[in-house]
């Protein structure tokens, strides 16, 4: 079987009976002739954005990656890419001065929402202040979090693993640490509601603020976290690398339990991407080429929100979770990745892997009760009627995914499928719930997973290749260790 070929179009017909049927996946061994552009990532601070090289037309692509290429670990690399965040030798000044005086624009437009600094020191450490208080108020809701899990052996065993996967990857983390706090490509919490959490980040291609450059396809990125260790800076190695070949991206940060509900992280959700349609053109984003992207959790989030907005637009009214109201015609595609479809069926699952039931139930809780079925989007699209107004969907999902089965992602698949909405599922052999995200982008060489969502943003196949930000055998390690 093969995969759907993505639509850029913004408005889409309703399917009518003699449509095509649409495949729900794509055989890993599929070897369709379309067009691939290959994206050999250079070092970043020889690359603004554009560099594309070995371009070919008309190539064969298969799915199984066969042309990926290999990347080694290099401490020079290392070096130059920590170092370069405290050069200022190609910072683009001119560029800078624009962009502040573009936000402080912004702000005085949203007087209840933002603080004008004065001075660019204010404006740093601002910035600083905020980051640090949200990371402050992870920890502390993470502390509270413990009183629901107990000290229980499965808790402390996971928790020393992921201890271990951290430490065995830091040569990667600490390069992204650099970037994130450092970088003049990151603008960090920038709030999108007056409400707790509700911050994003915004990754620019490097020097996008120049004015002959245009709009840049917008990517809204929500992380995963189990619905109660999500952080928006989890999506800082994906938010860094599309930025790299000119997206703009926002990695939208959301209340997450003991802190909020599932109605809460869904207002979230609804809110930031309400905000990023409204302003992202204001930071050089395009509000009519927008994509929305989600991860384990995060894919759960998404779908469900896509899926209210689209039959609230129909004219039912009174959703829970659909507020505020957001026009779906203008995402042009949605992408899902590791993700949590079918709370229902998964509970039990959850409740052997340690998300217990006292505390599962509390998380989907709306109105004194638990809704699990109204809260899957496998069960929530089934028997819509609003095809016409969703976007293009793609489900990215790993086989060896033990914390949301692929089954789970089928069922979803099938269920799109039925409702006549456009979907292709693609599935990665021998990959984990987490390695798509972290591990691949840390051992180099091709990403498939980036590369995917390129290539729905770019209308055609796209193959990058990266630098290593990690030796591979502790990138190994990590995998064999890492508690998702």
């Amino acid at each position: 079987m093969h995969m759907t070929a993505f639509t850029n179009n913004r408005f889409r017909p309703a399917p009518s009976p003699n449509d095509p049927v649409i495949a729900p996946f794509v055989d890993d061994n599929c070897t369709d002739s379309i067009p691939v552009k290959i994206l050999e990532t250079v070092h970043e601070e020889q690359s603004n954005g554009h560099t594309y090289t070995n371009v070919t037309d008309d190539a064969t692509y298969s799915s199984s990656r066969t042309q990926t290429k290999s990347s080694n670990f290099s401490f020079k690399q290392v070096r130059r890419n920590i170092t370069k965040q405290f050069s200022l030798d190609d910072f683009d000044w001119d560029a800078a001065k624009e962009r502040n005086e573009q936000i402080e624009q912004i702000a005085l437009n949203d007087q209840g929402l933002y603080t004008v600094p004065e001075g660019k020191l204010e404006k740093a450490w601002l910035g600083f202040l905020r980051t640090l208080s949200d990371t402050f108020l992870v920890a502390r809701l993470a502390i509270r979090l413990m009183s629901y899990l107990g000290v229980g052996g499965t808790w402390v065993f996971k928790a020393i693993r992921l201890c271990m996967y951290t430490w065995l990857l830091m040569p990667g983390f600490a390069q992204m640490f650099f970037f994130y706090f450092l970088s003049s490509r990151v603008i960090r919490s920038v709030p999108y509601g007056k409400k707790p959490r509700q911050r994003l980040d915004i990754y620019v291609p490097k020097h996008h603020w120049k004015s002959n450059d245009g709009l840049r396809p917008v990517v809204i990125y929500v992380t995963g976290g189990a619905w109660t260790i999500g952080y928006k800076a989890w999506g800082s190695l994906l938010g860094r690398r599309l930025s790299k070949h000119g997206c703009l991206v926002c990695c939208l940060d959301y209340r997450n339990f003991p802190q909020g509900t599932i109605v809460d992280m869904l207002e979230d959700v609804n809110t930031g991407i309400n905000w990023v349609m409204q302003k992202i053109s204001h930071y050089g984003g395009d509000p009519e080429q927008v994509y929305l992207v989600g991860q384990s959790c995060g894919a759960q989030l998404c779908s469900l929100t896509t899926l209210l907005q689209a039959e609230i637009a129909t004219g039912r009214k009174h959703i829970f979770g659909g507020t505020p109201r957001w026009d779906p015609t203008k995402i042009r595609g949605l992408v899902g990745v590791s993700g949590v479809y079918n709370c229902a069926d998964l509970r039990q699952h959850f409740n052997q892997r340690g998300l217990y039931y006292s505390l599962f139930d509390r998380i989907m809780n709306f109105q004194g009760k638990t809704q699990l079925k109204a809260l899957s989007p496998t069960y929530v699209v089934h028997g819509a009627r609003y095809a016409h107004l969703m976007p293009p969907v793609l489900l990215l999902h790993g086989t060896r995914d033990t914390c949301a089965p692929l089954h789970n992602a089928t069922q979803f698949a099938k269920a799109l499928l039925g409702a006549g909405i456009q979907v292709s599922m693609k599935v990665y052999d021998g990959e984990t719930h987490t390695s798509p995200l972290v591990e691949n982008p840390m051992r180099g060489g091709t990403d498939k997973l980036m590369d995917d969502v390129l290539s729905m943003v770019k209308g055609q196949e796209v193959v990058t290749v990266q630098y290593s930000l990690c030796p591979g055998f502790l990138v190994s390690l990590a995998a064999w260790v890492c508690p998702f």
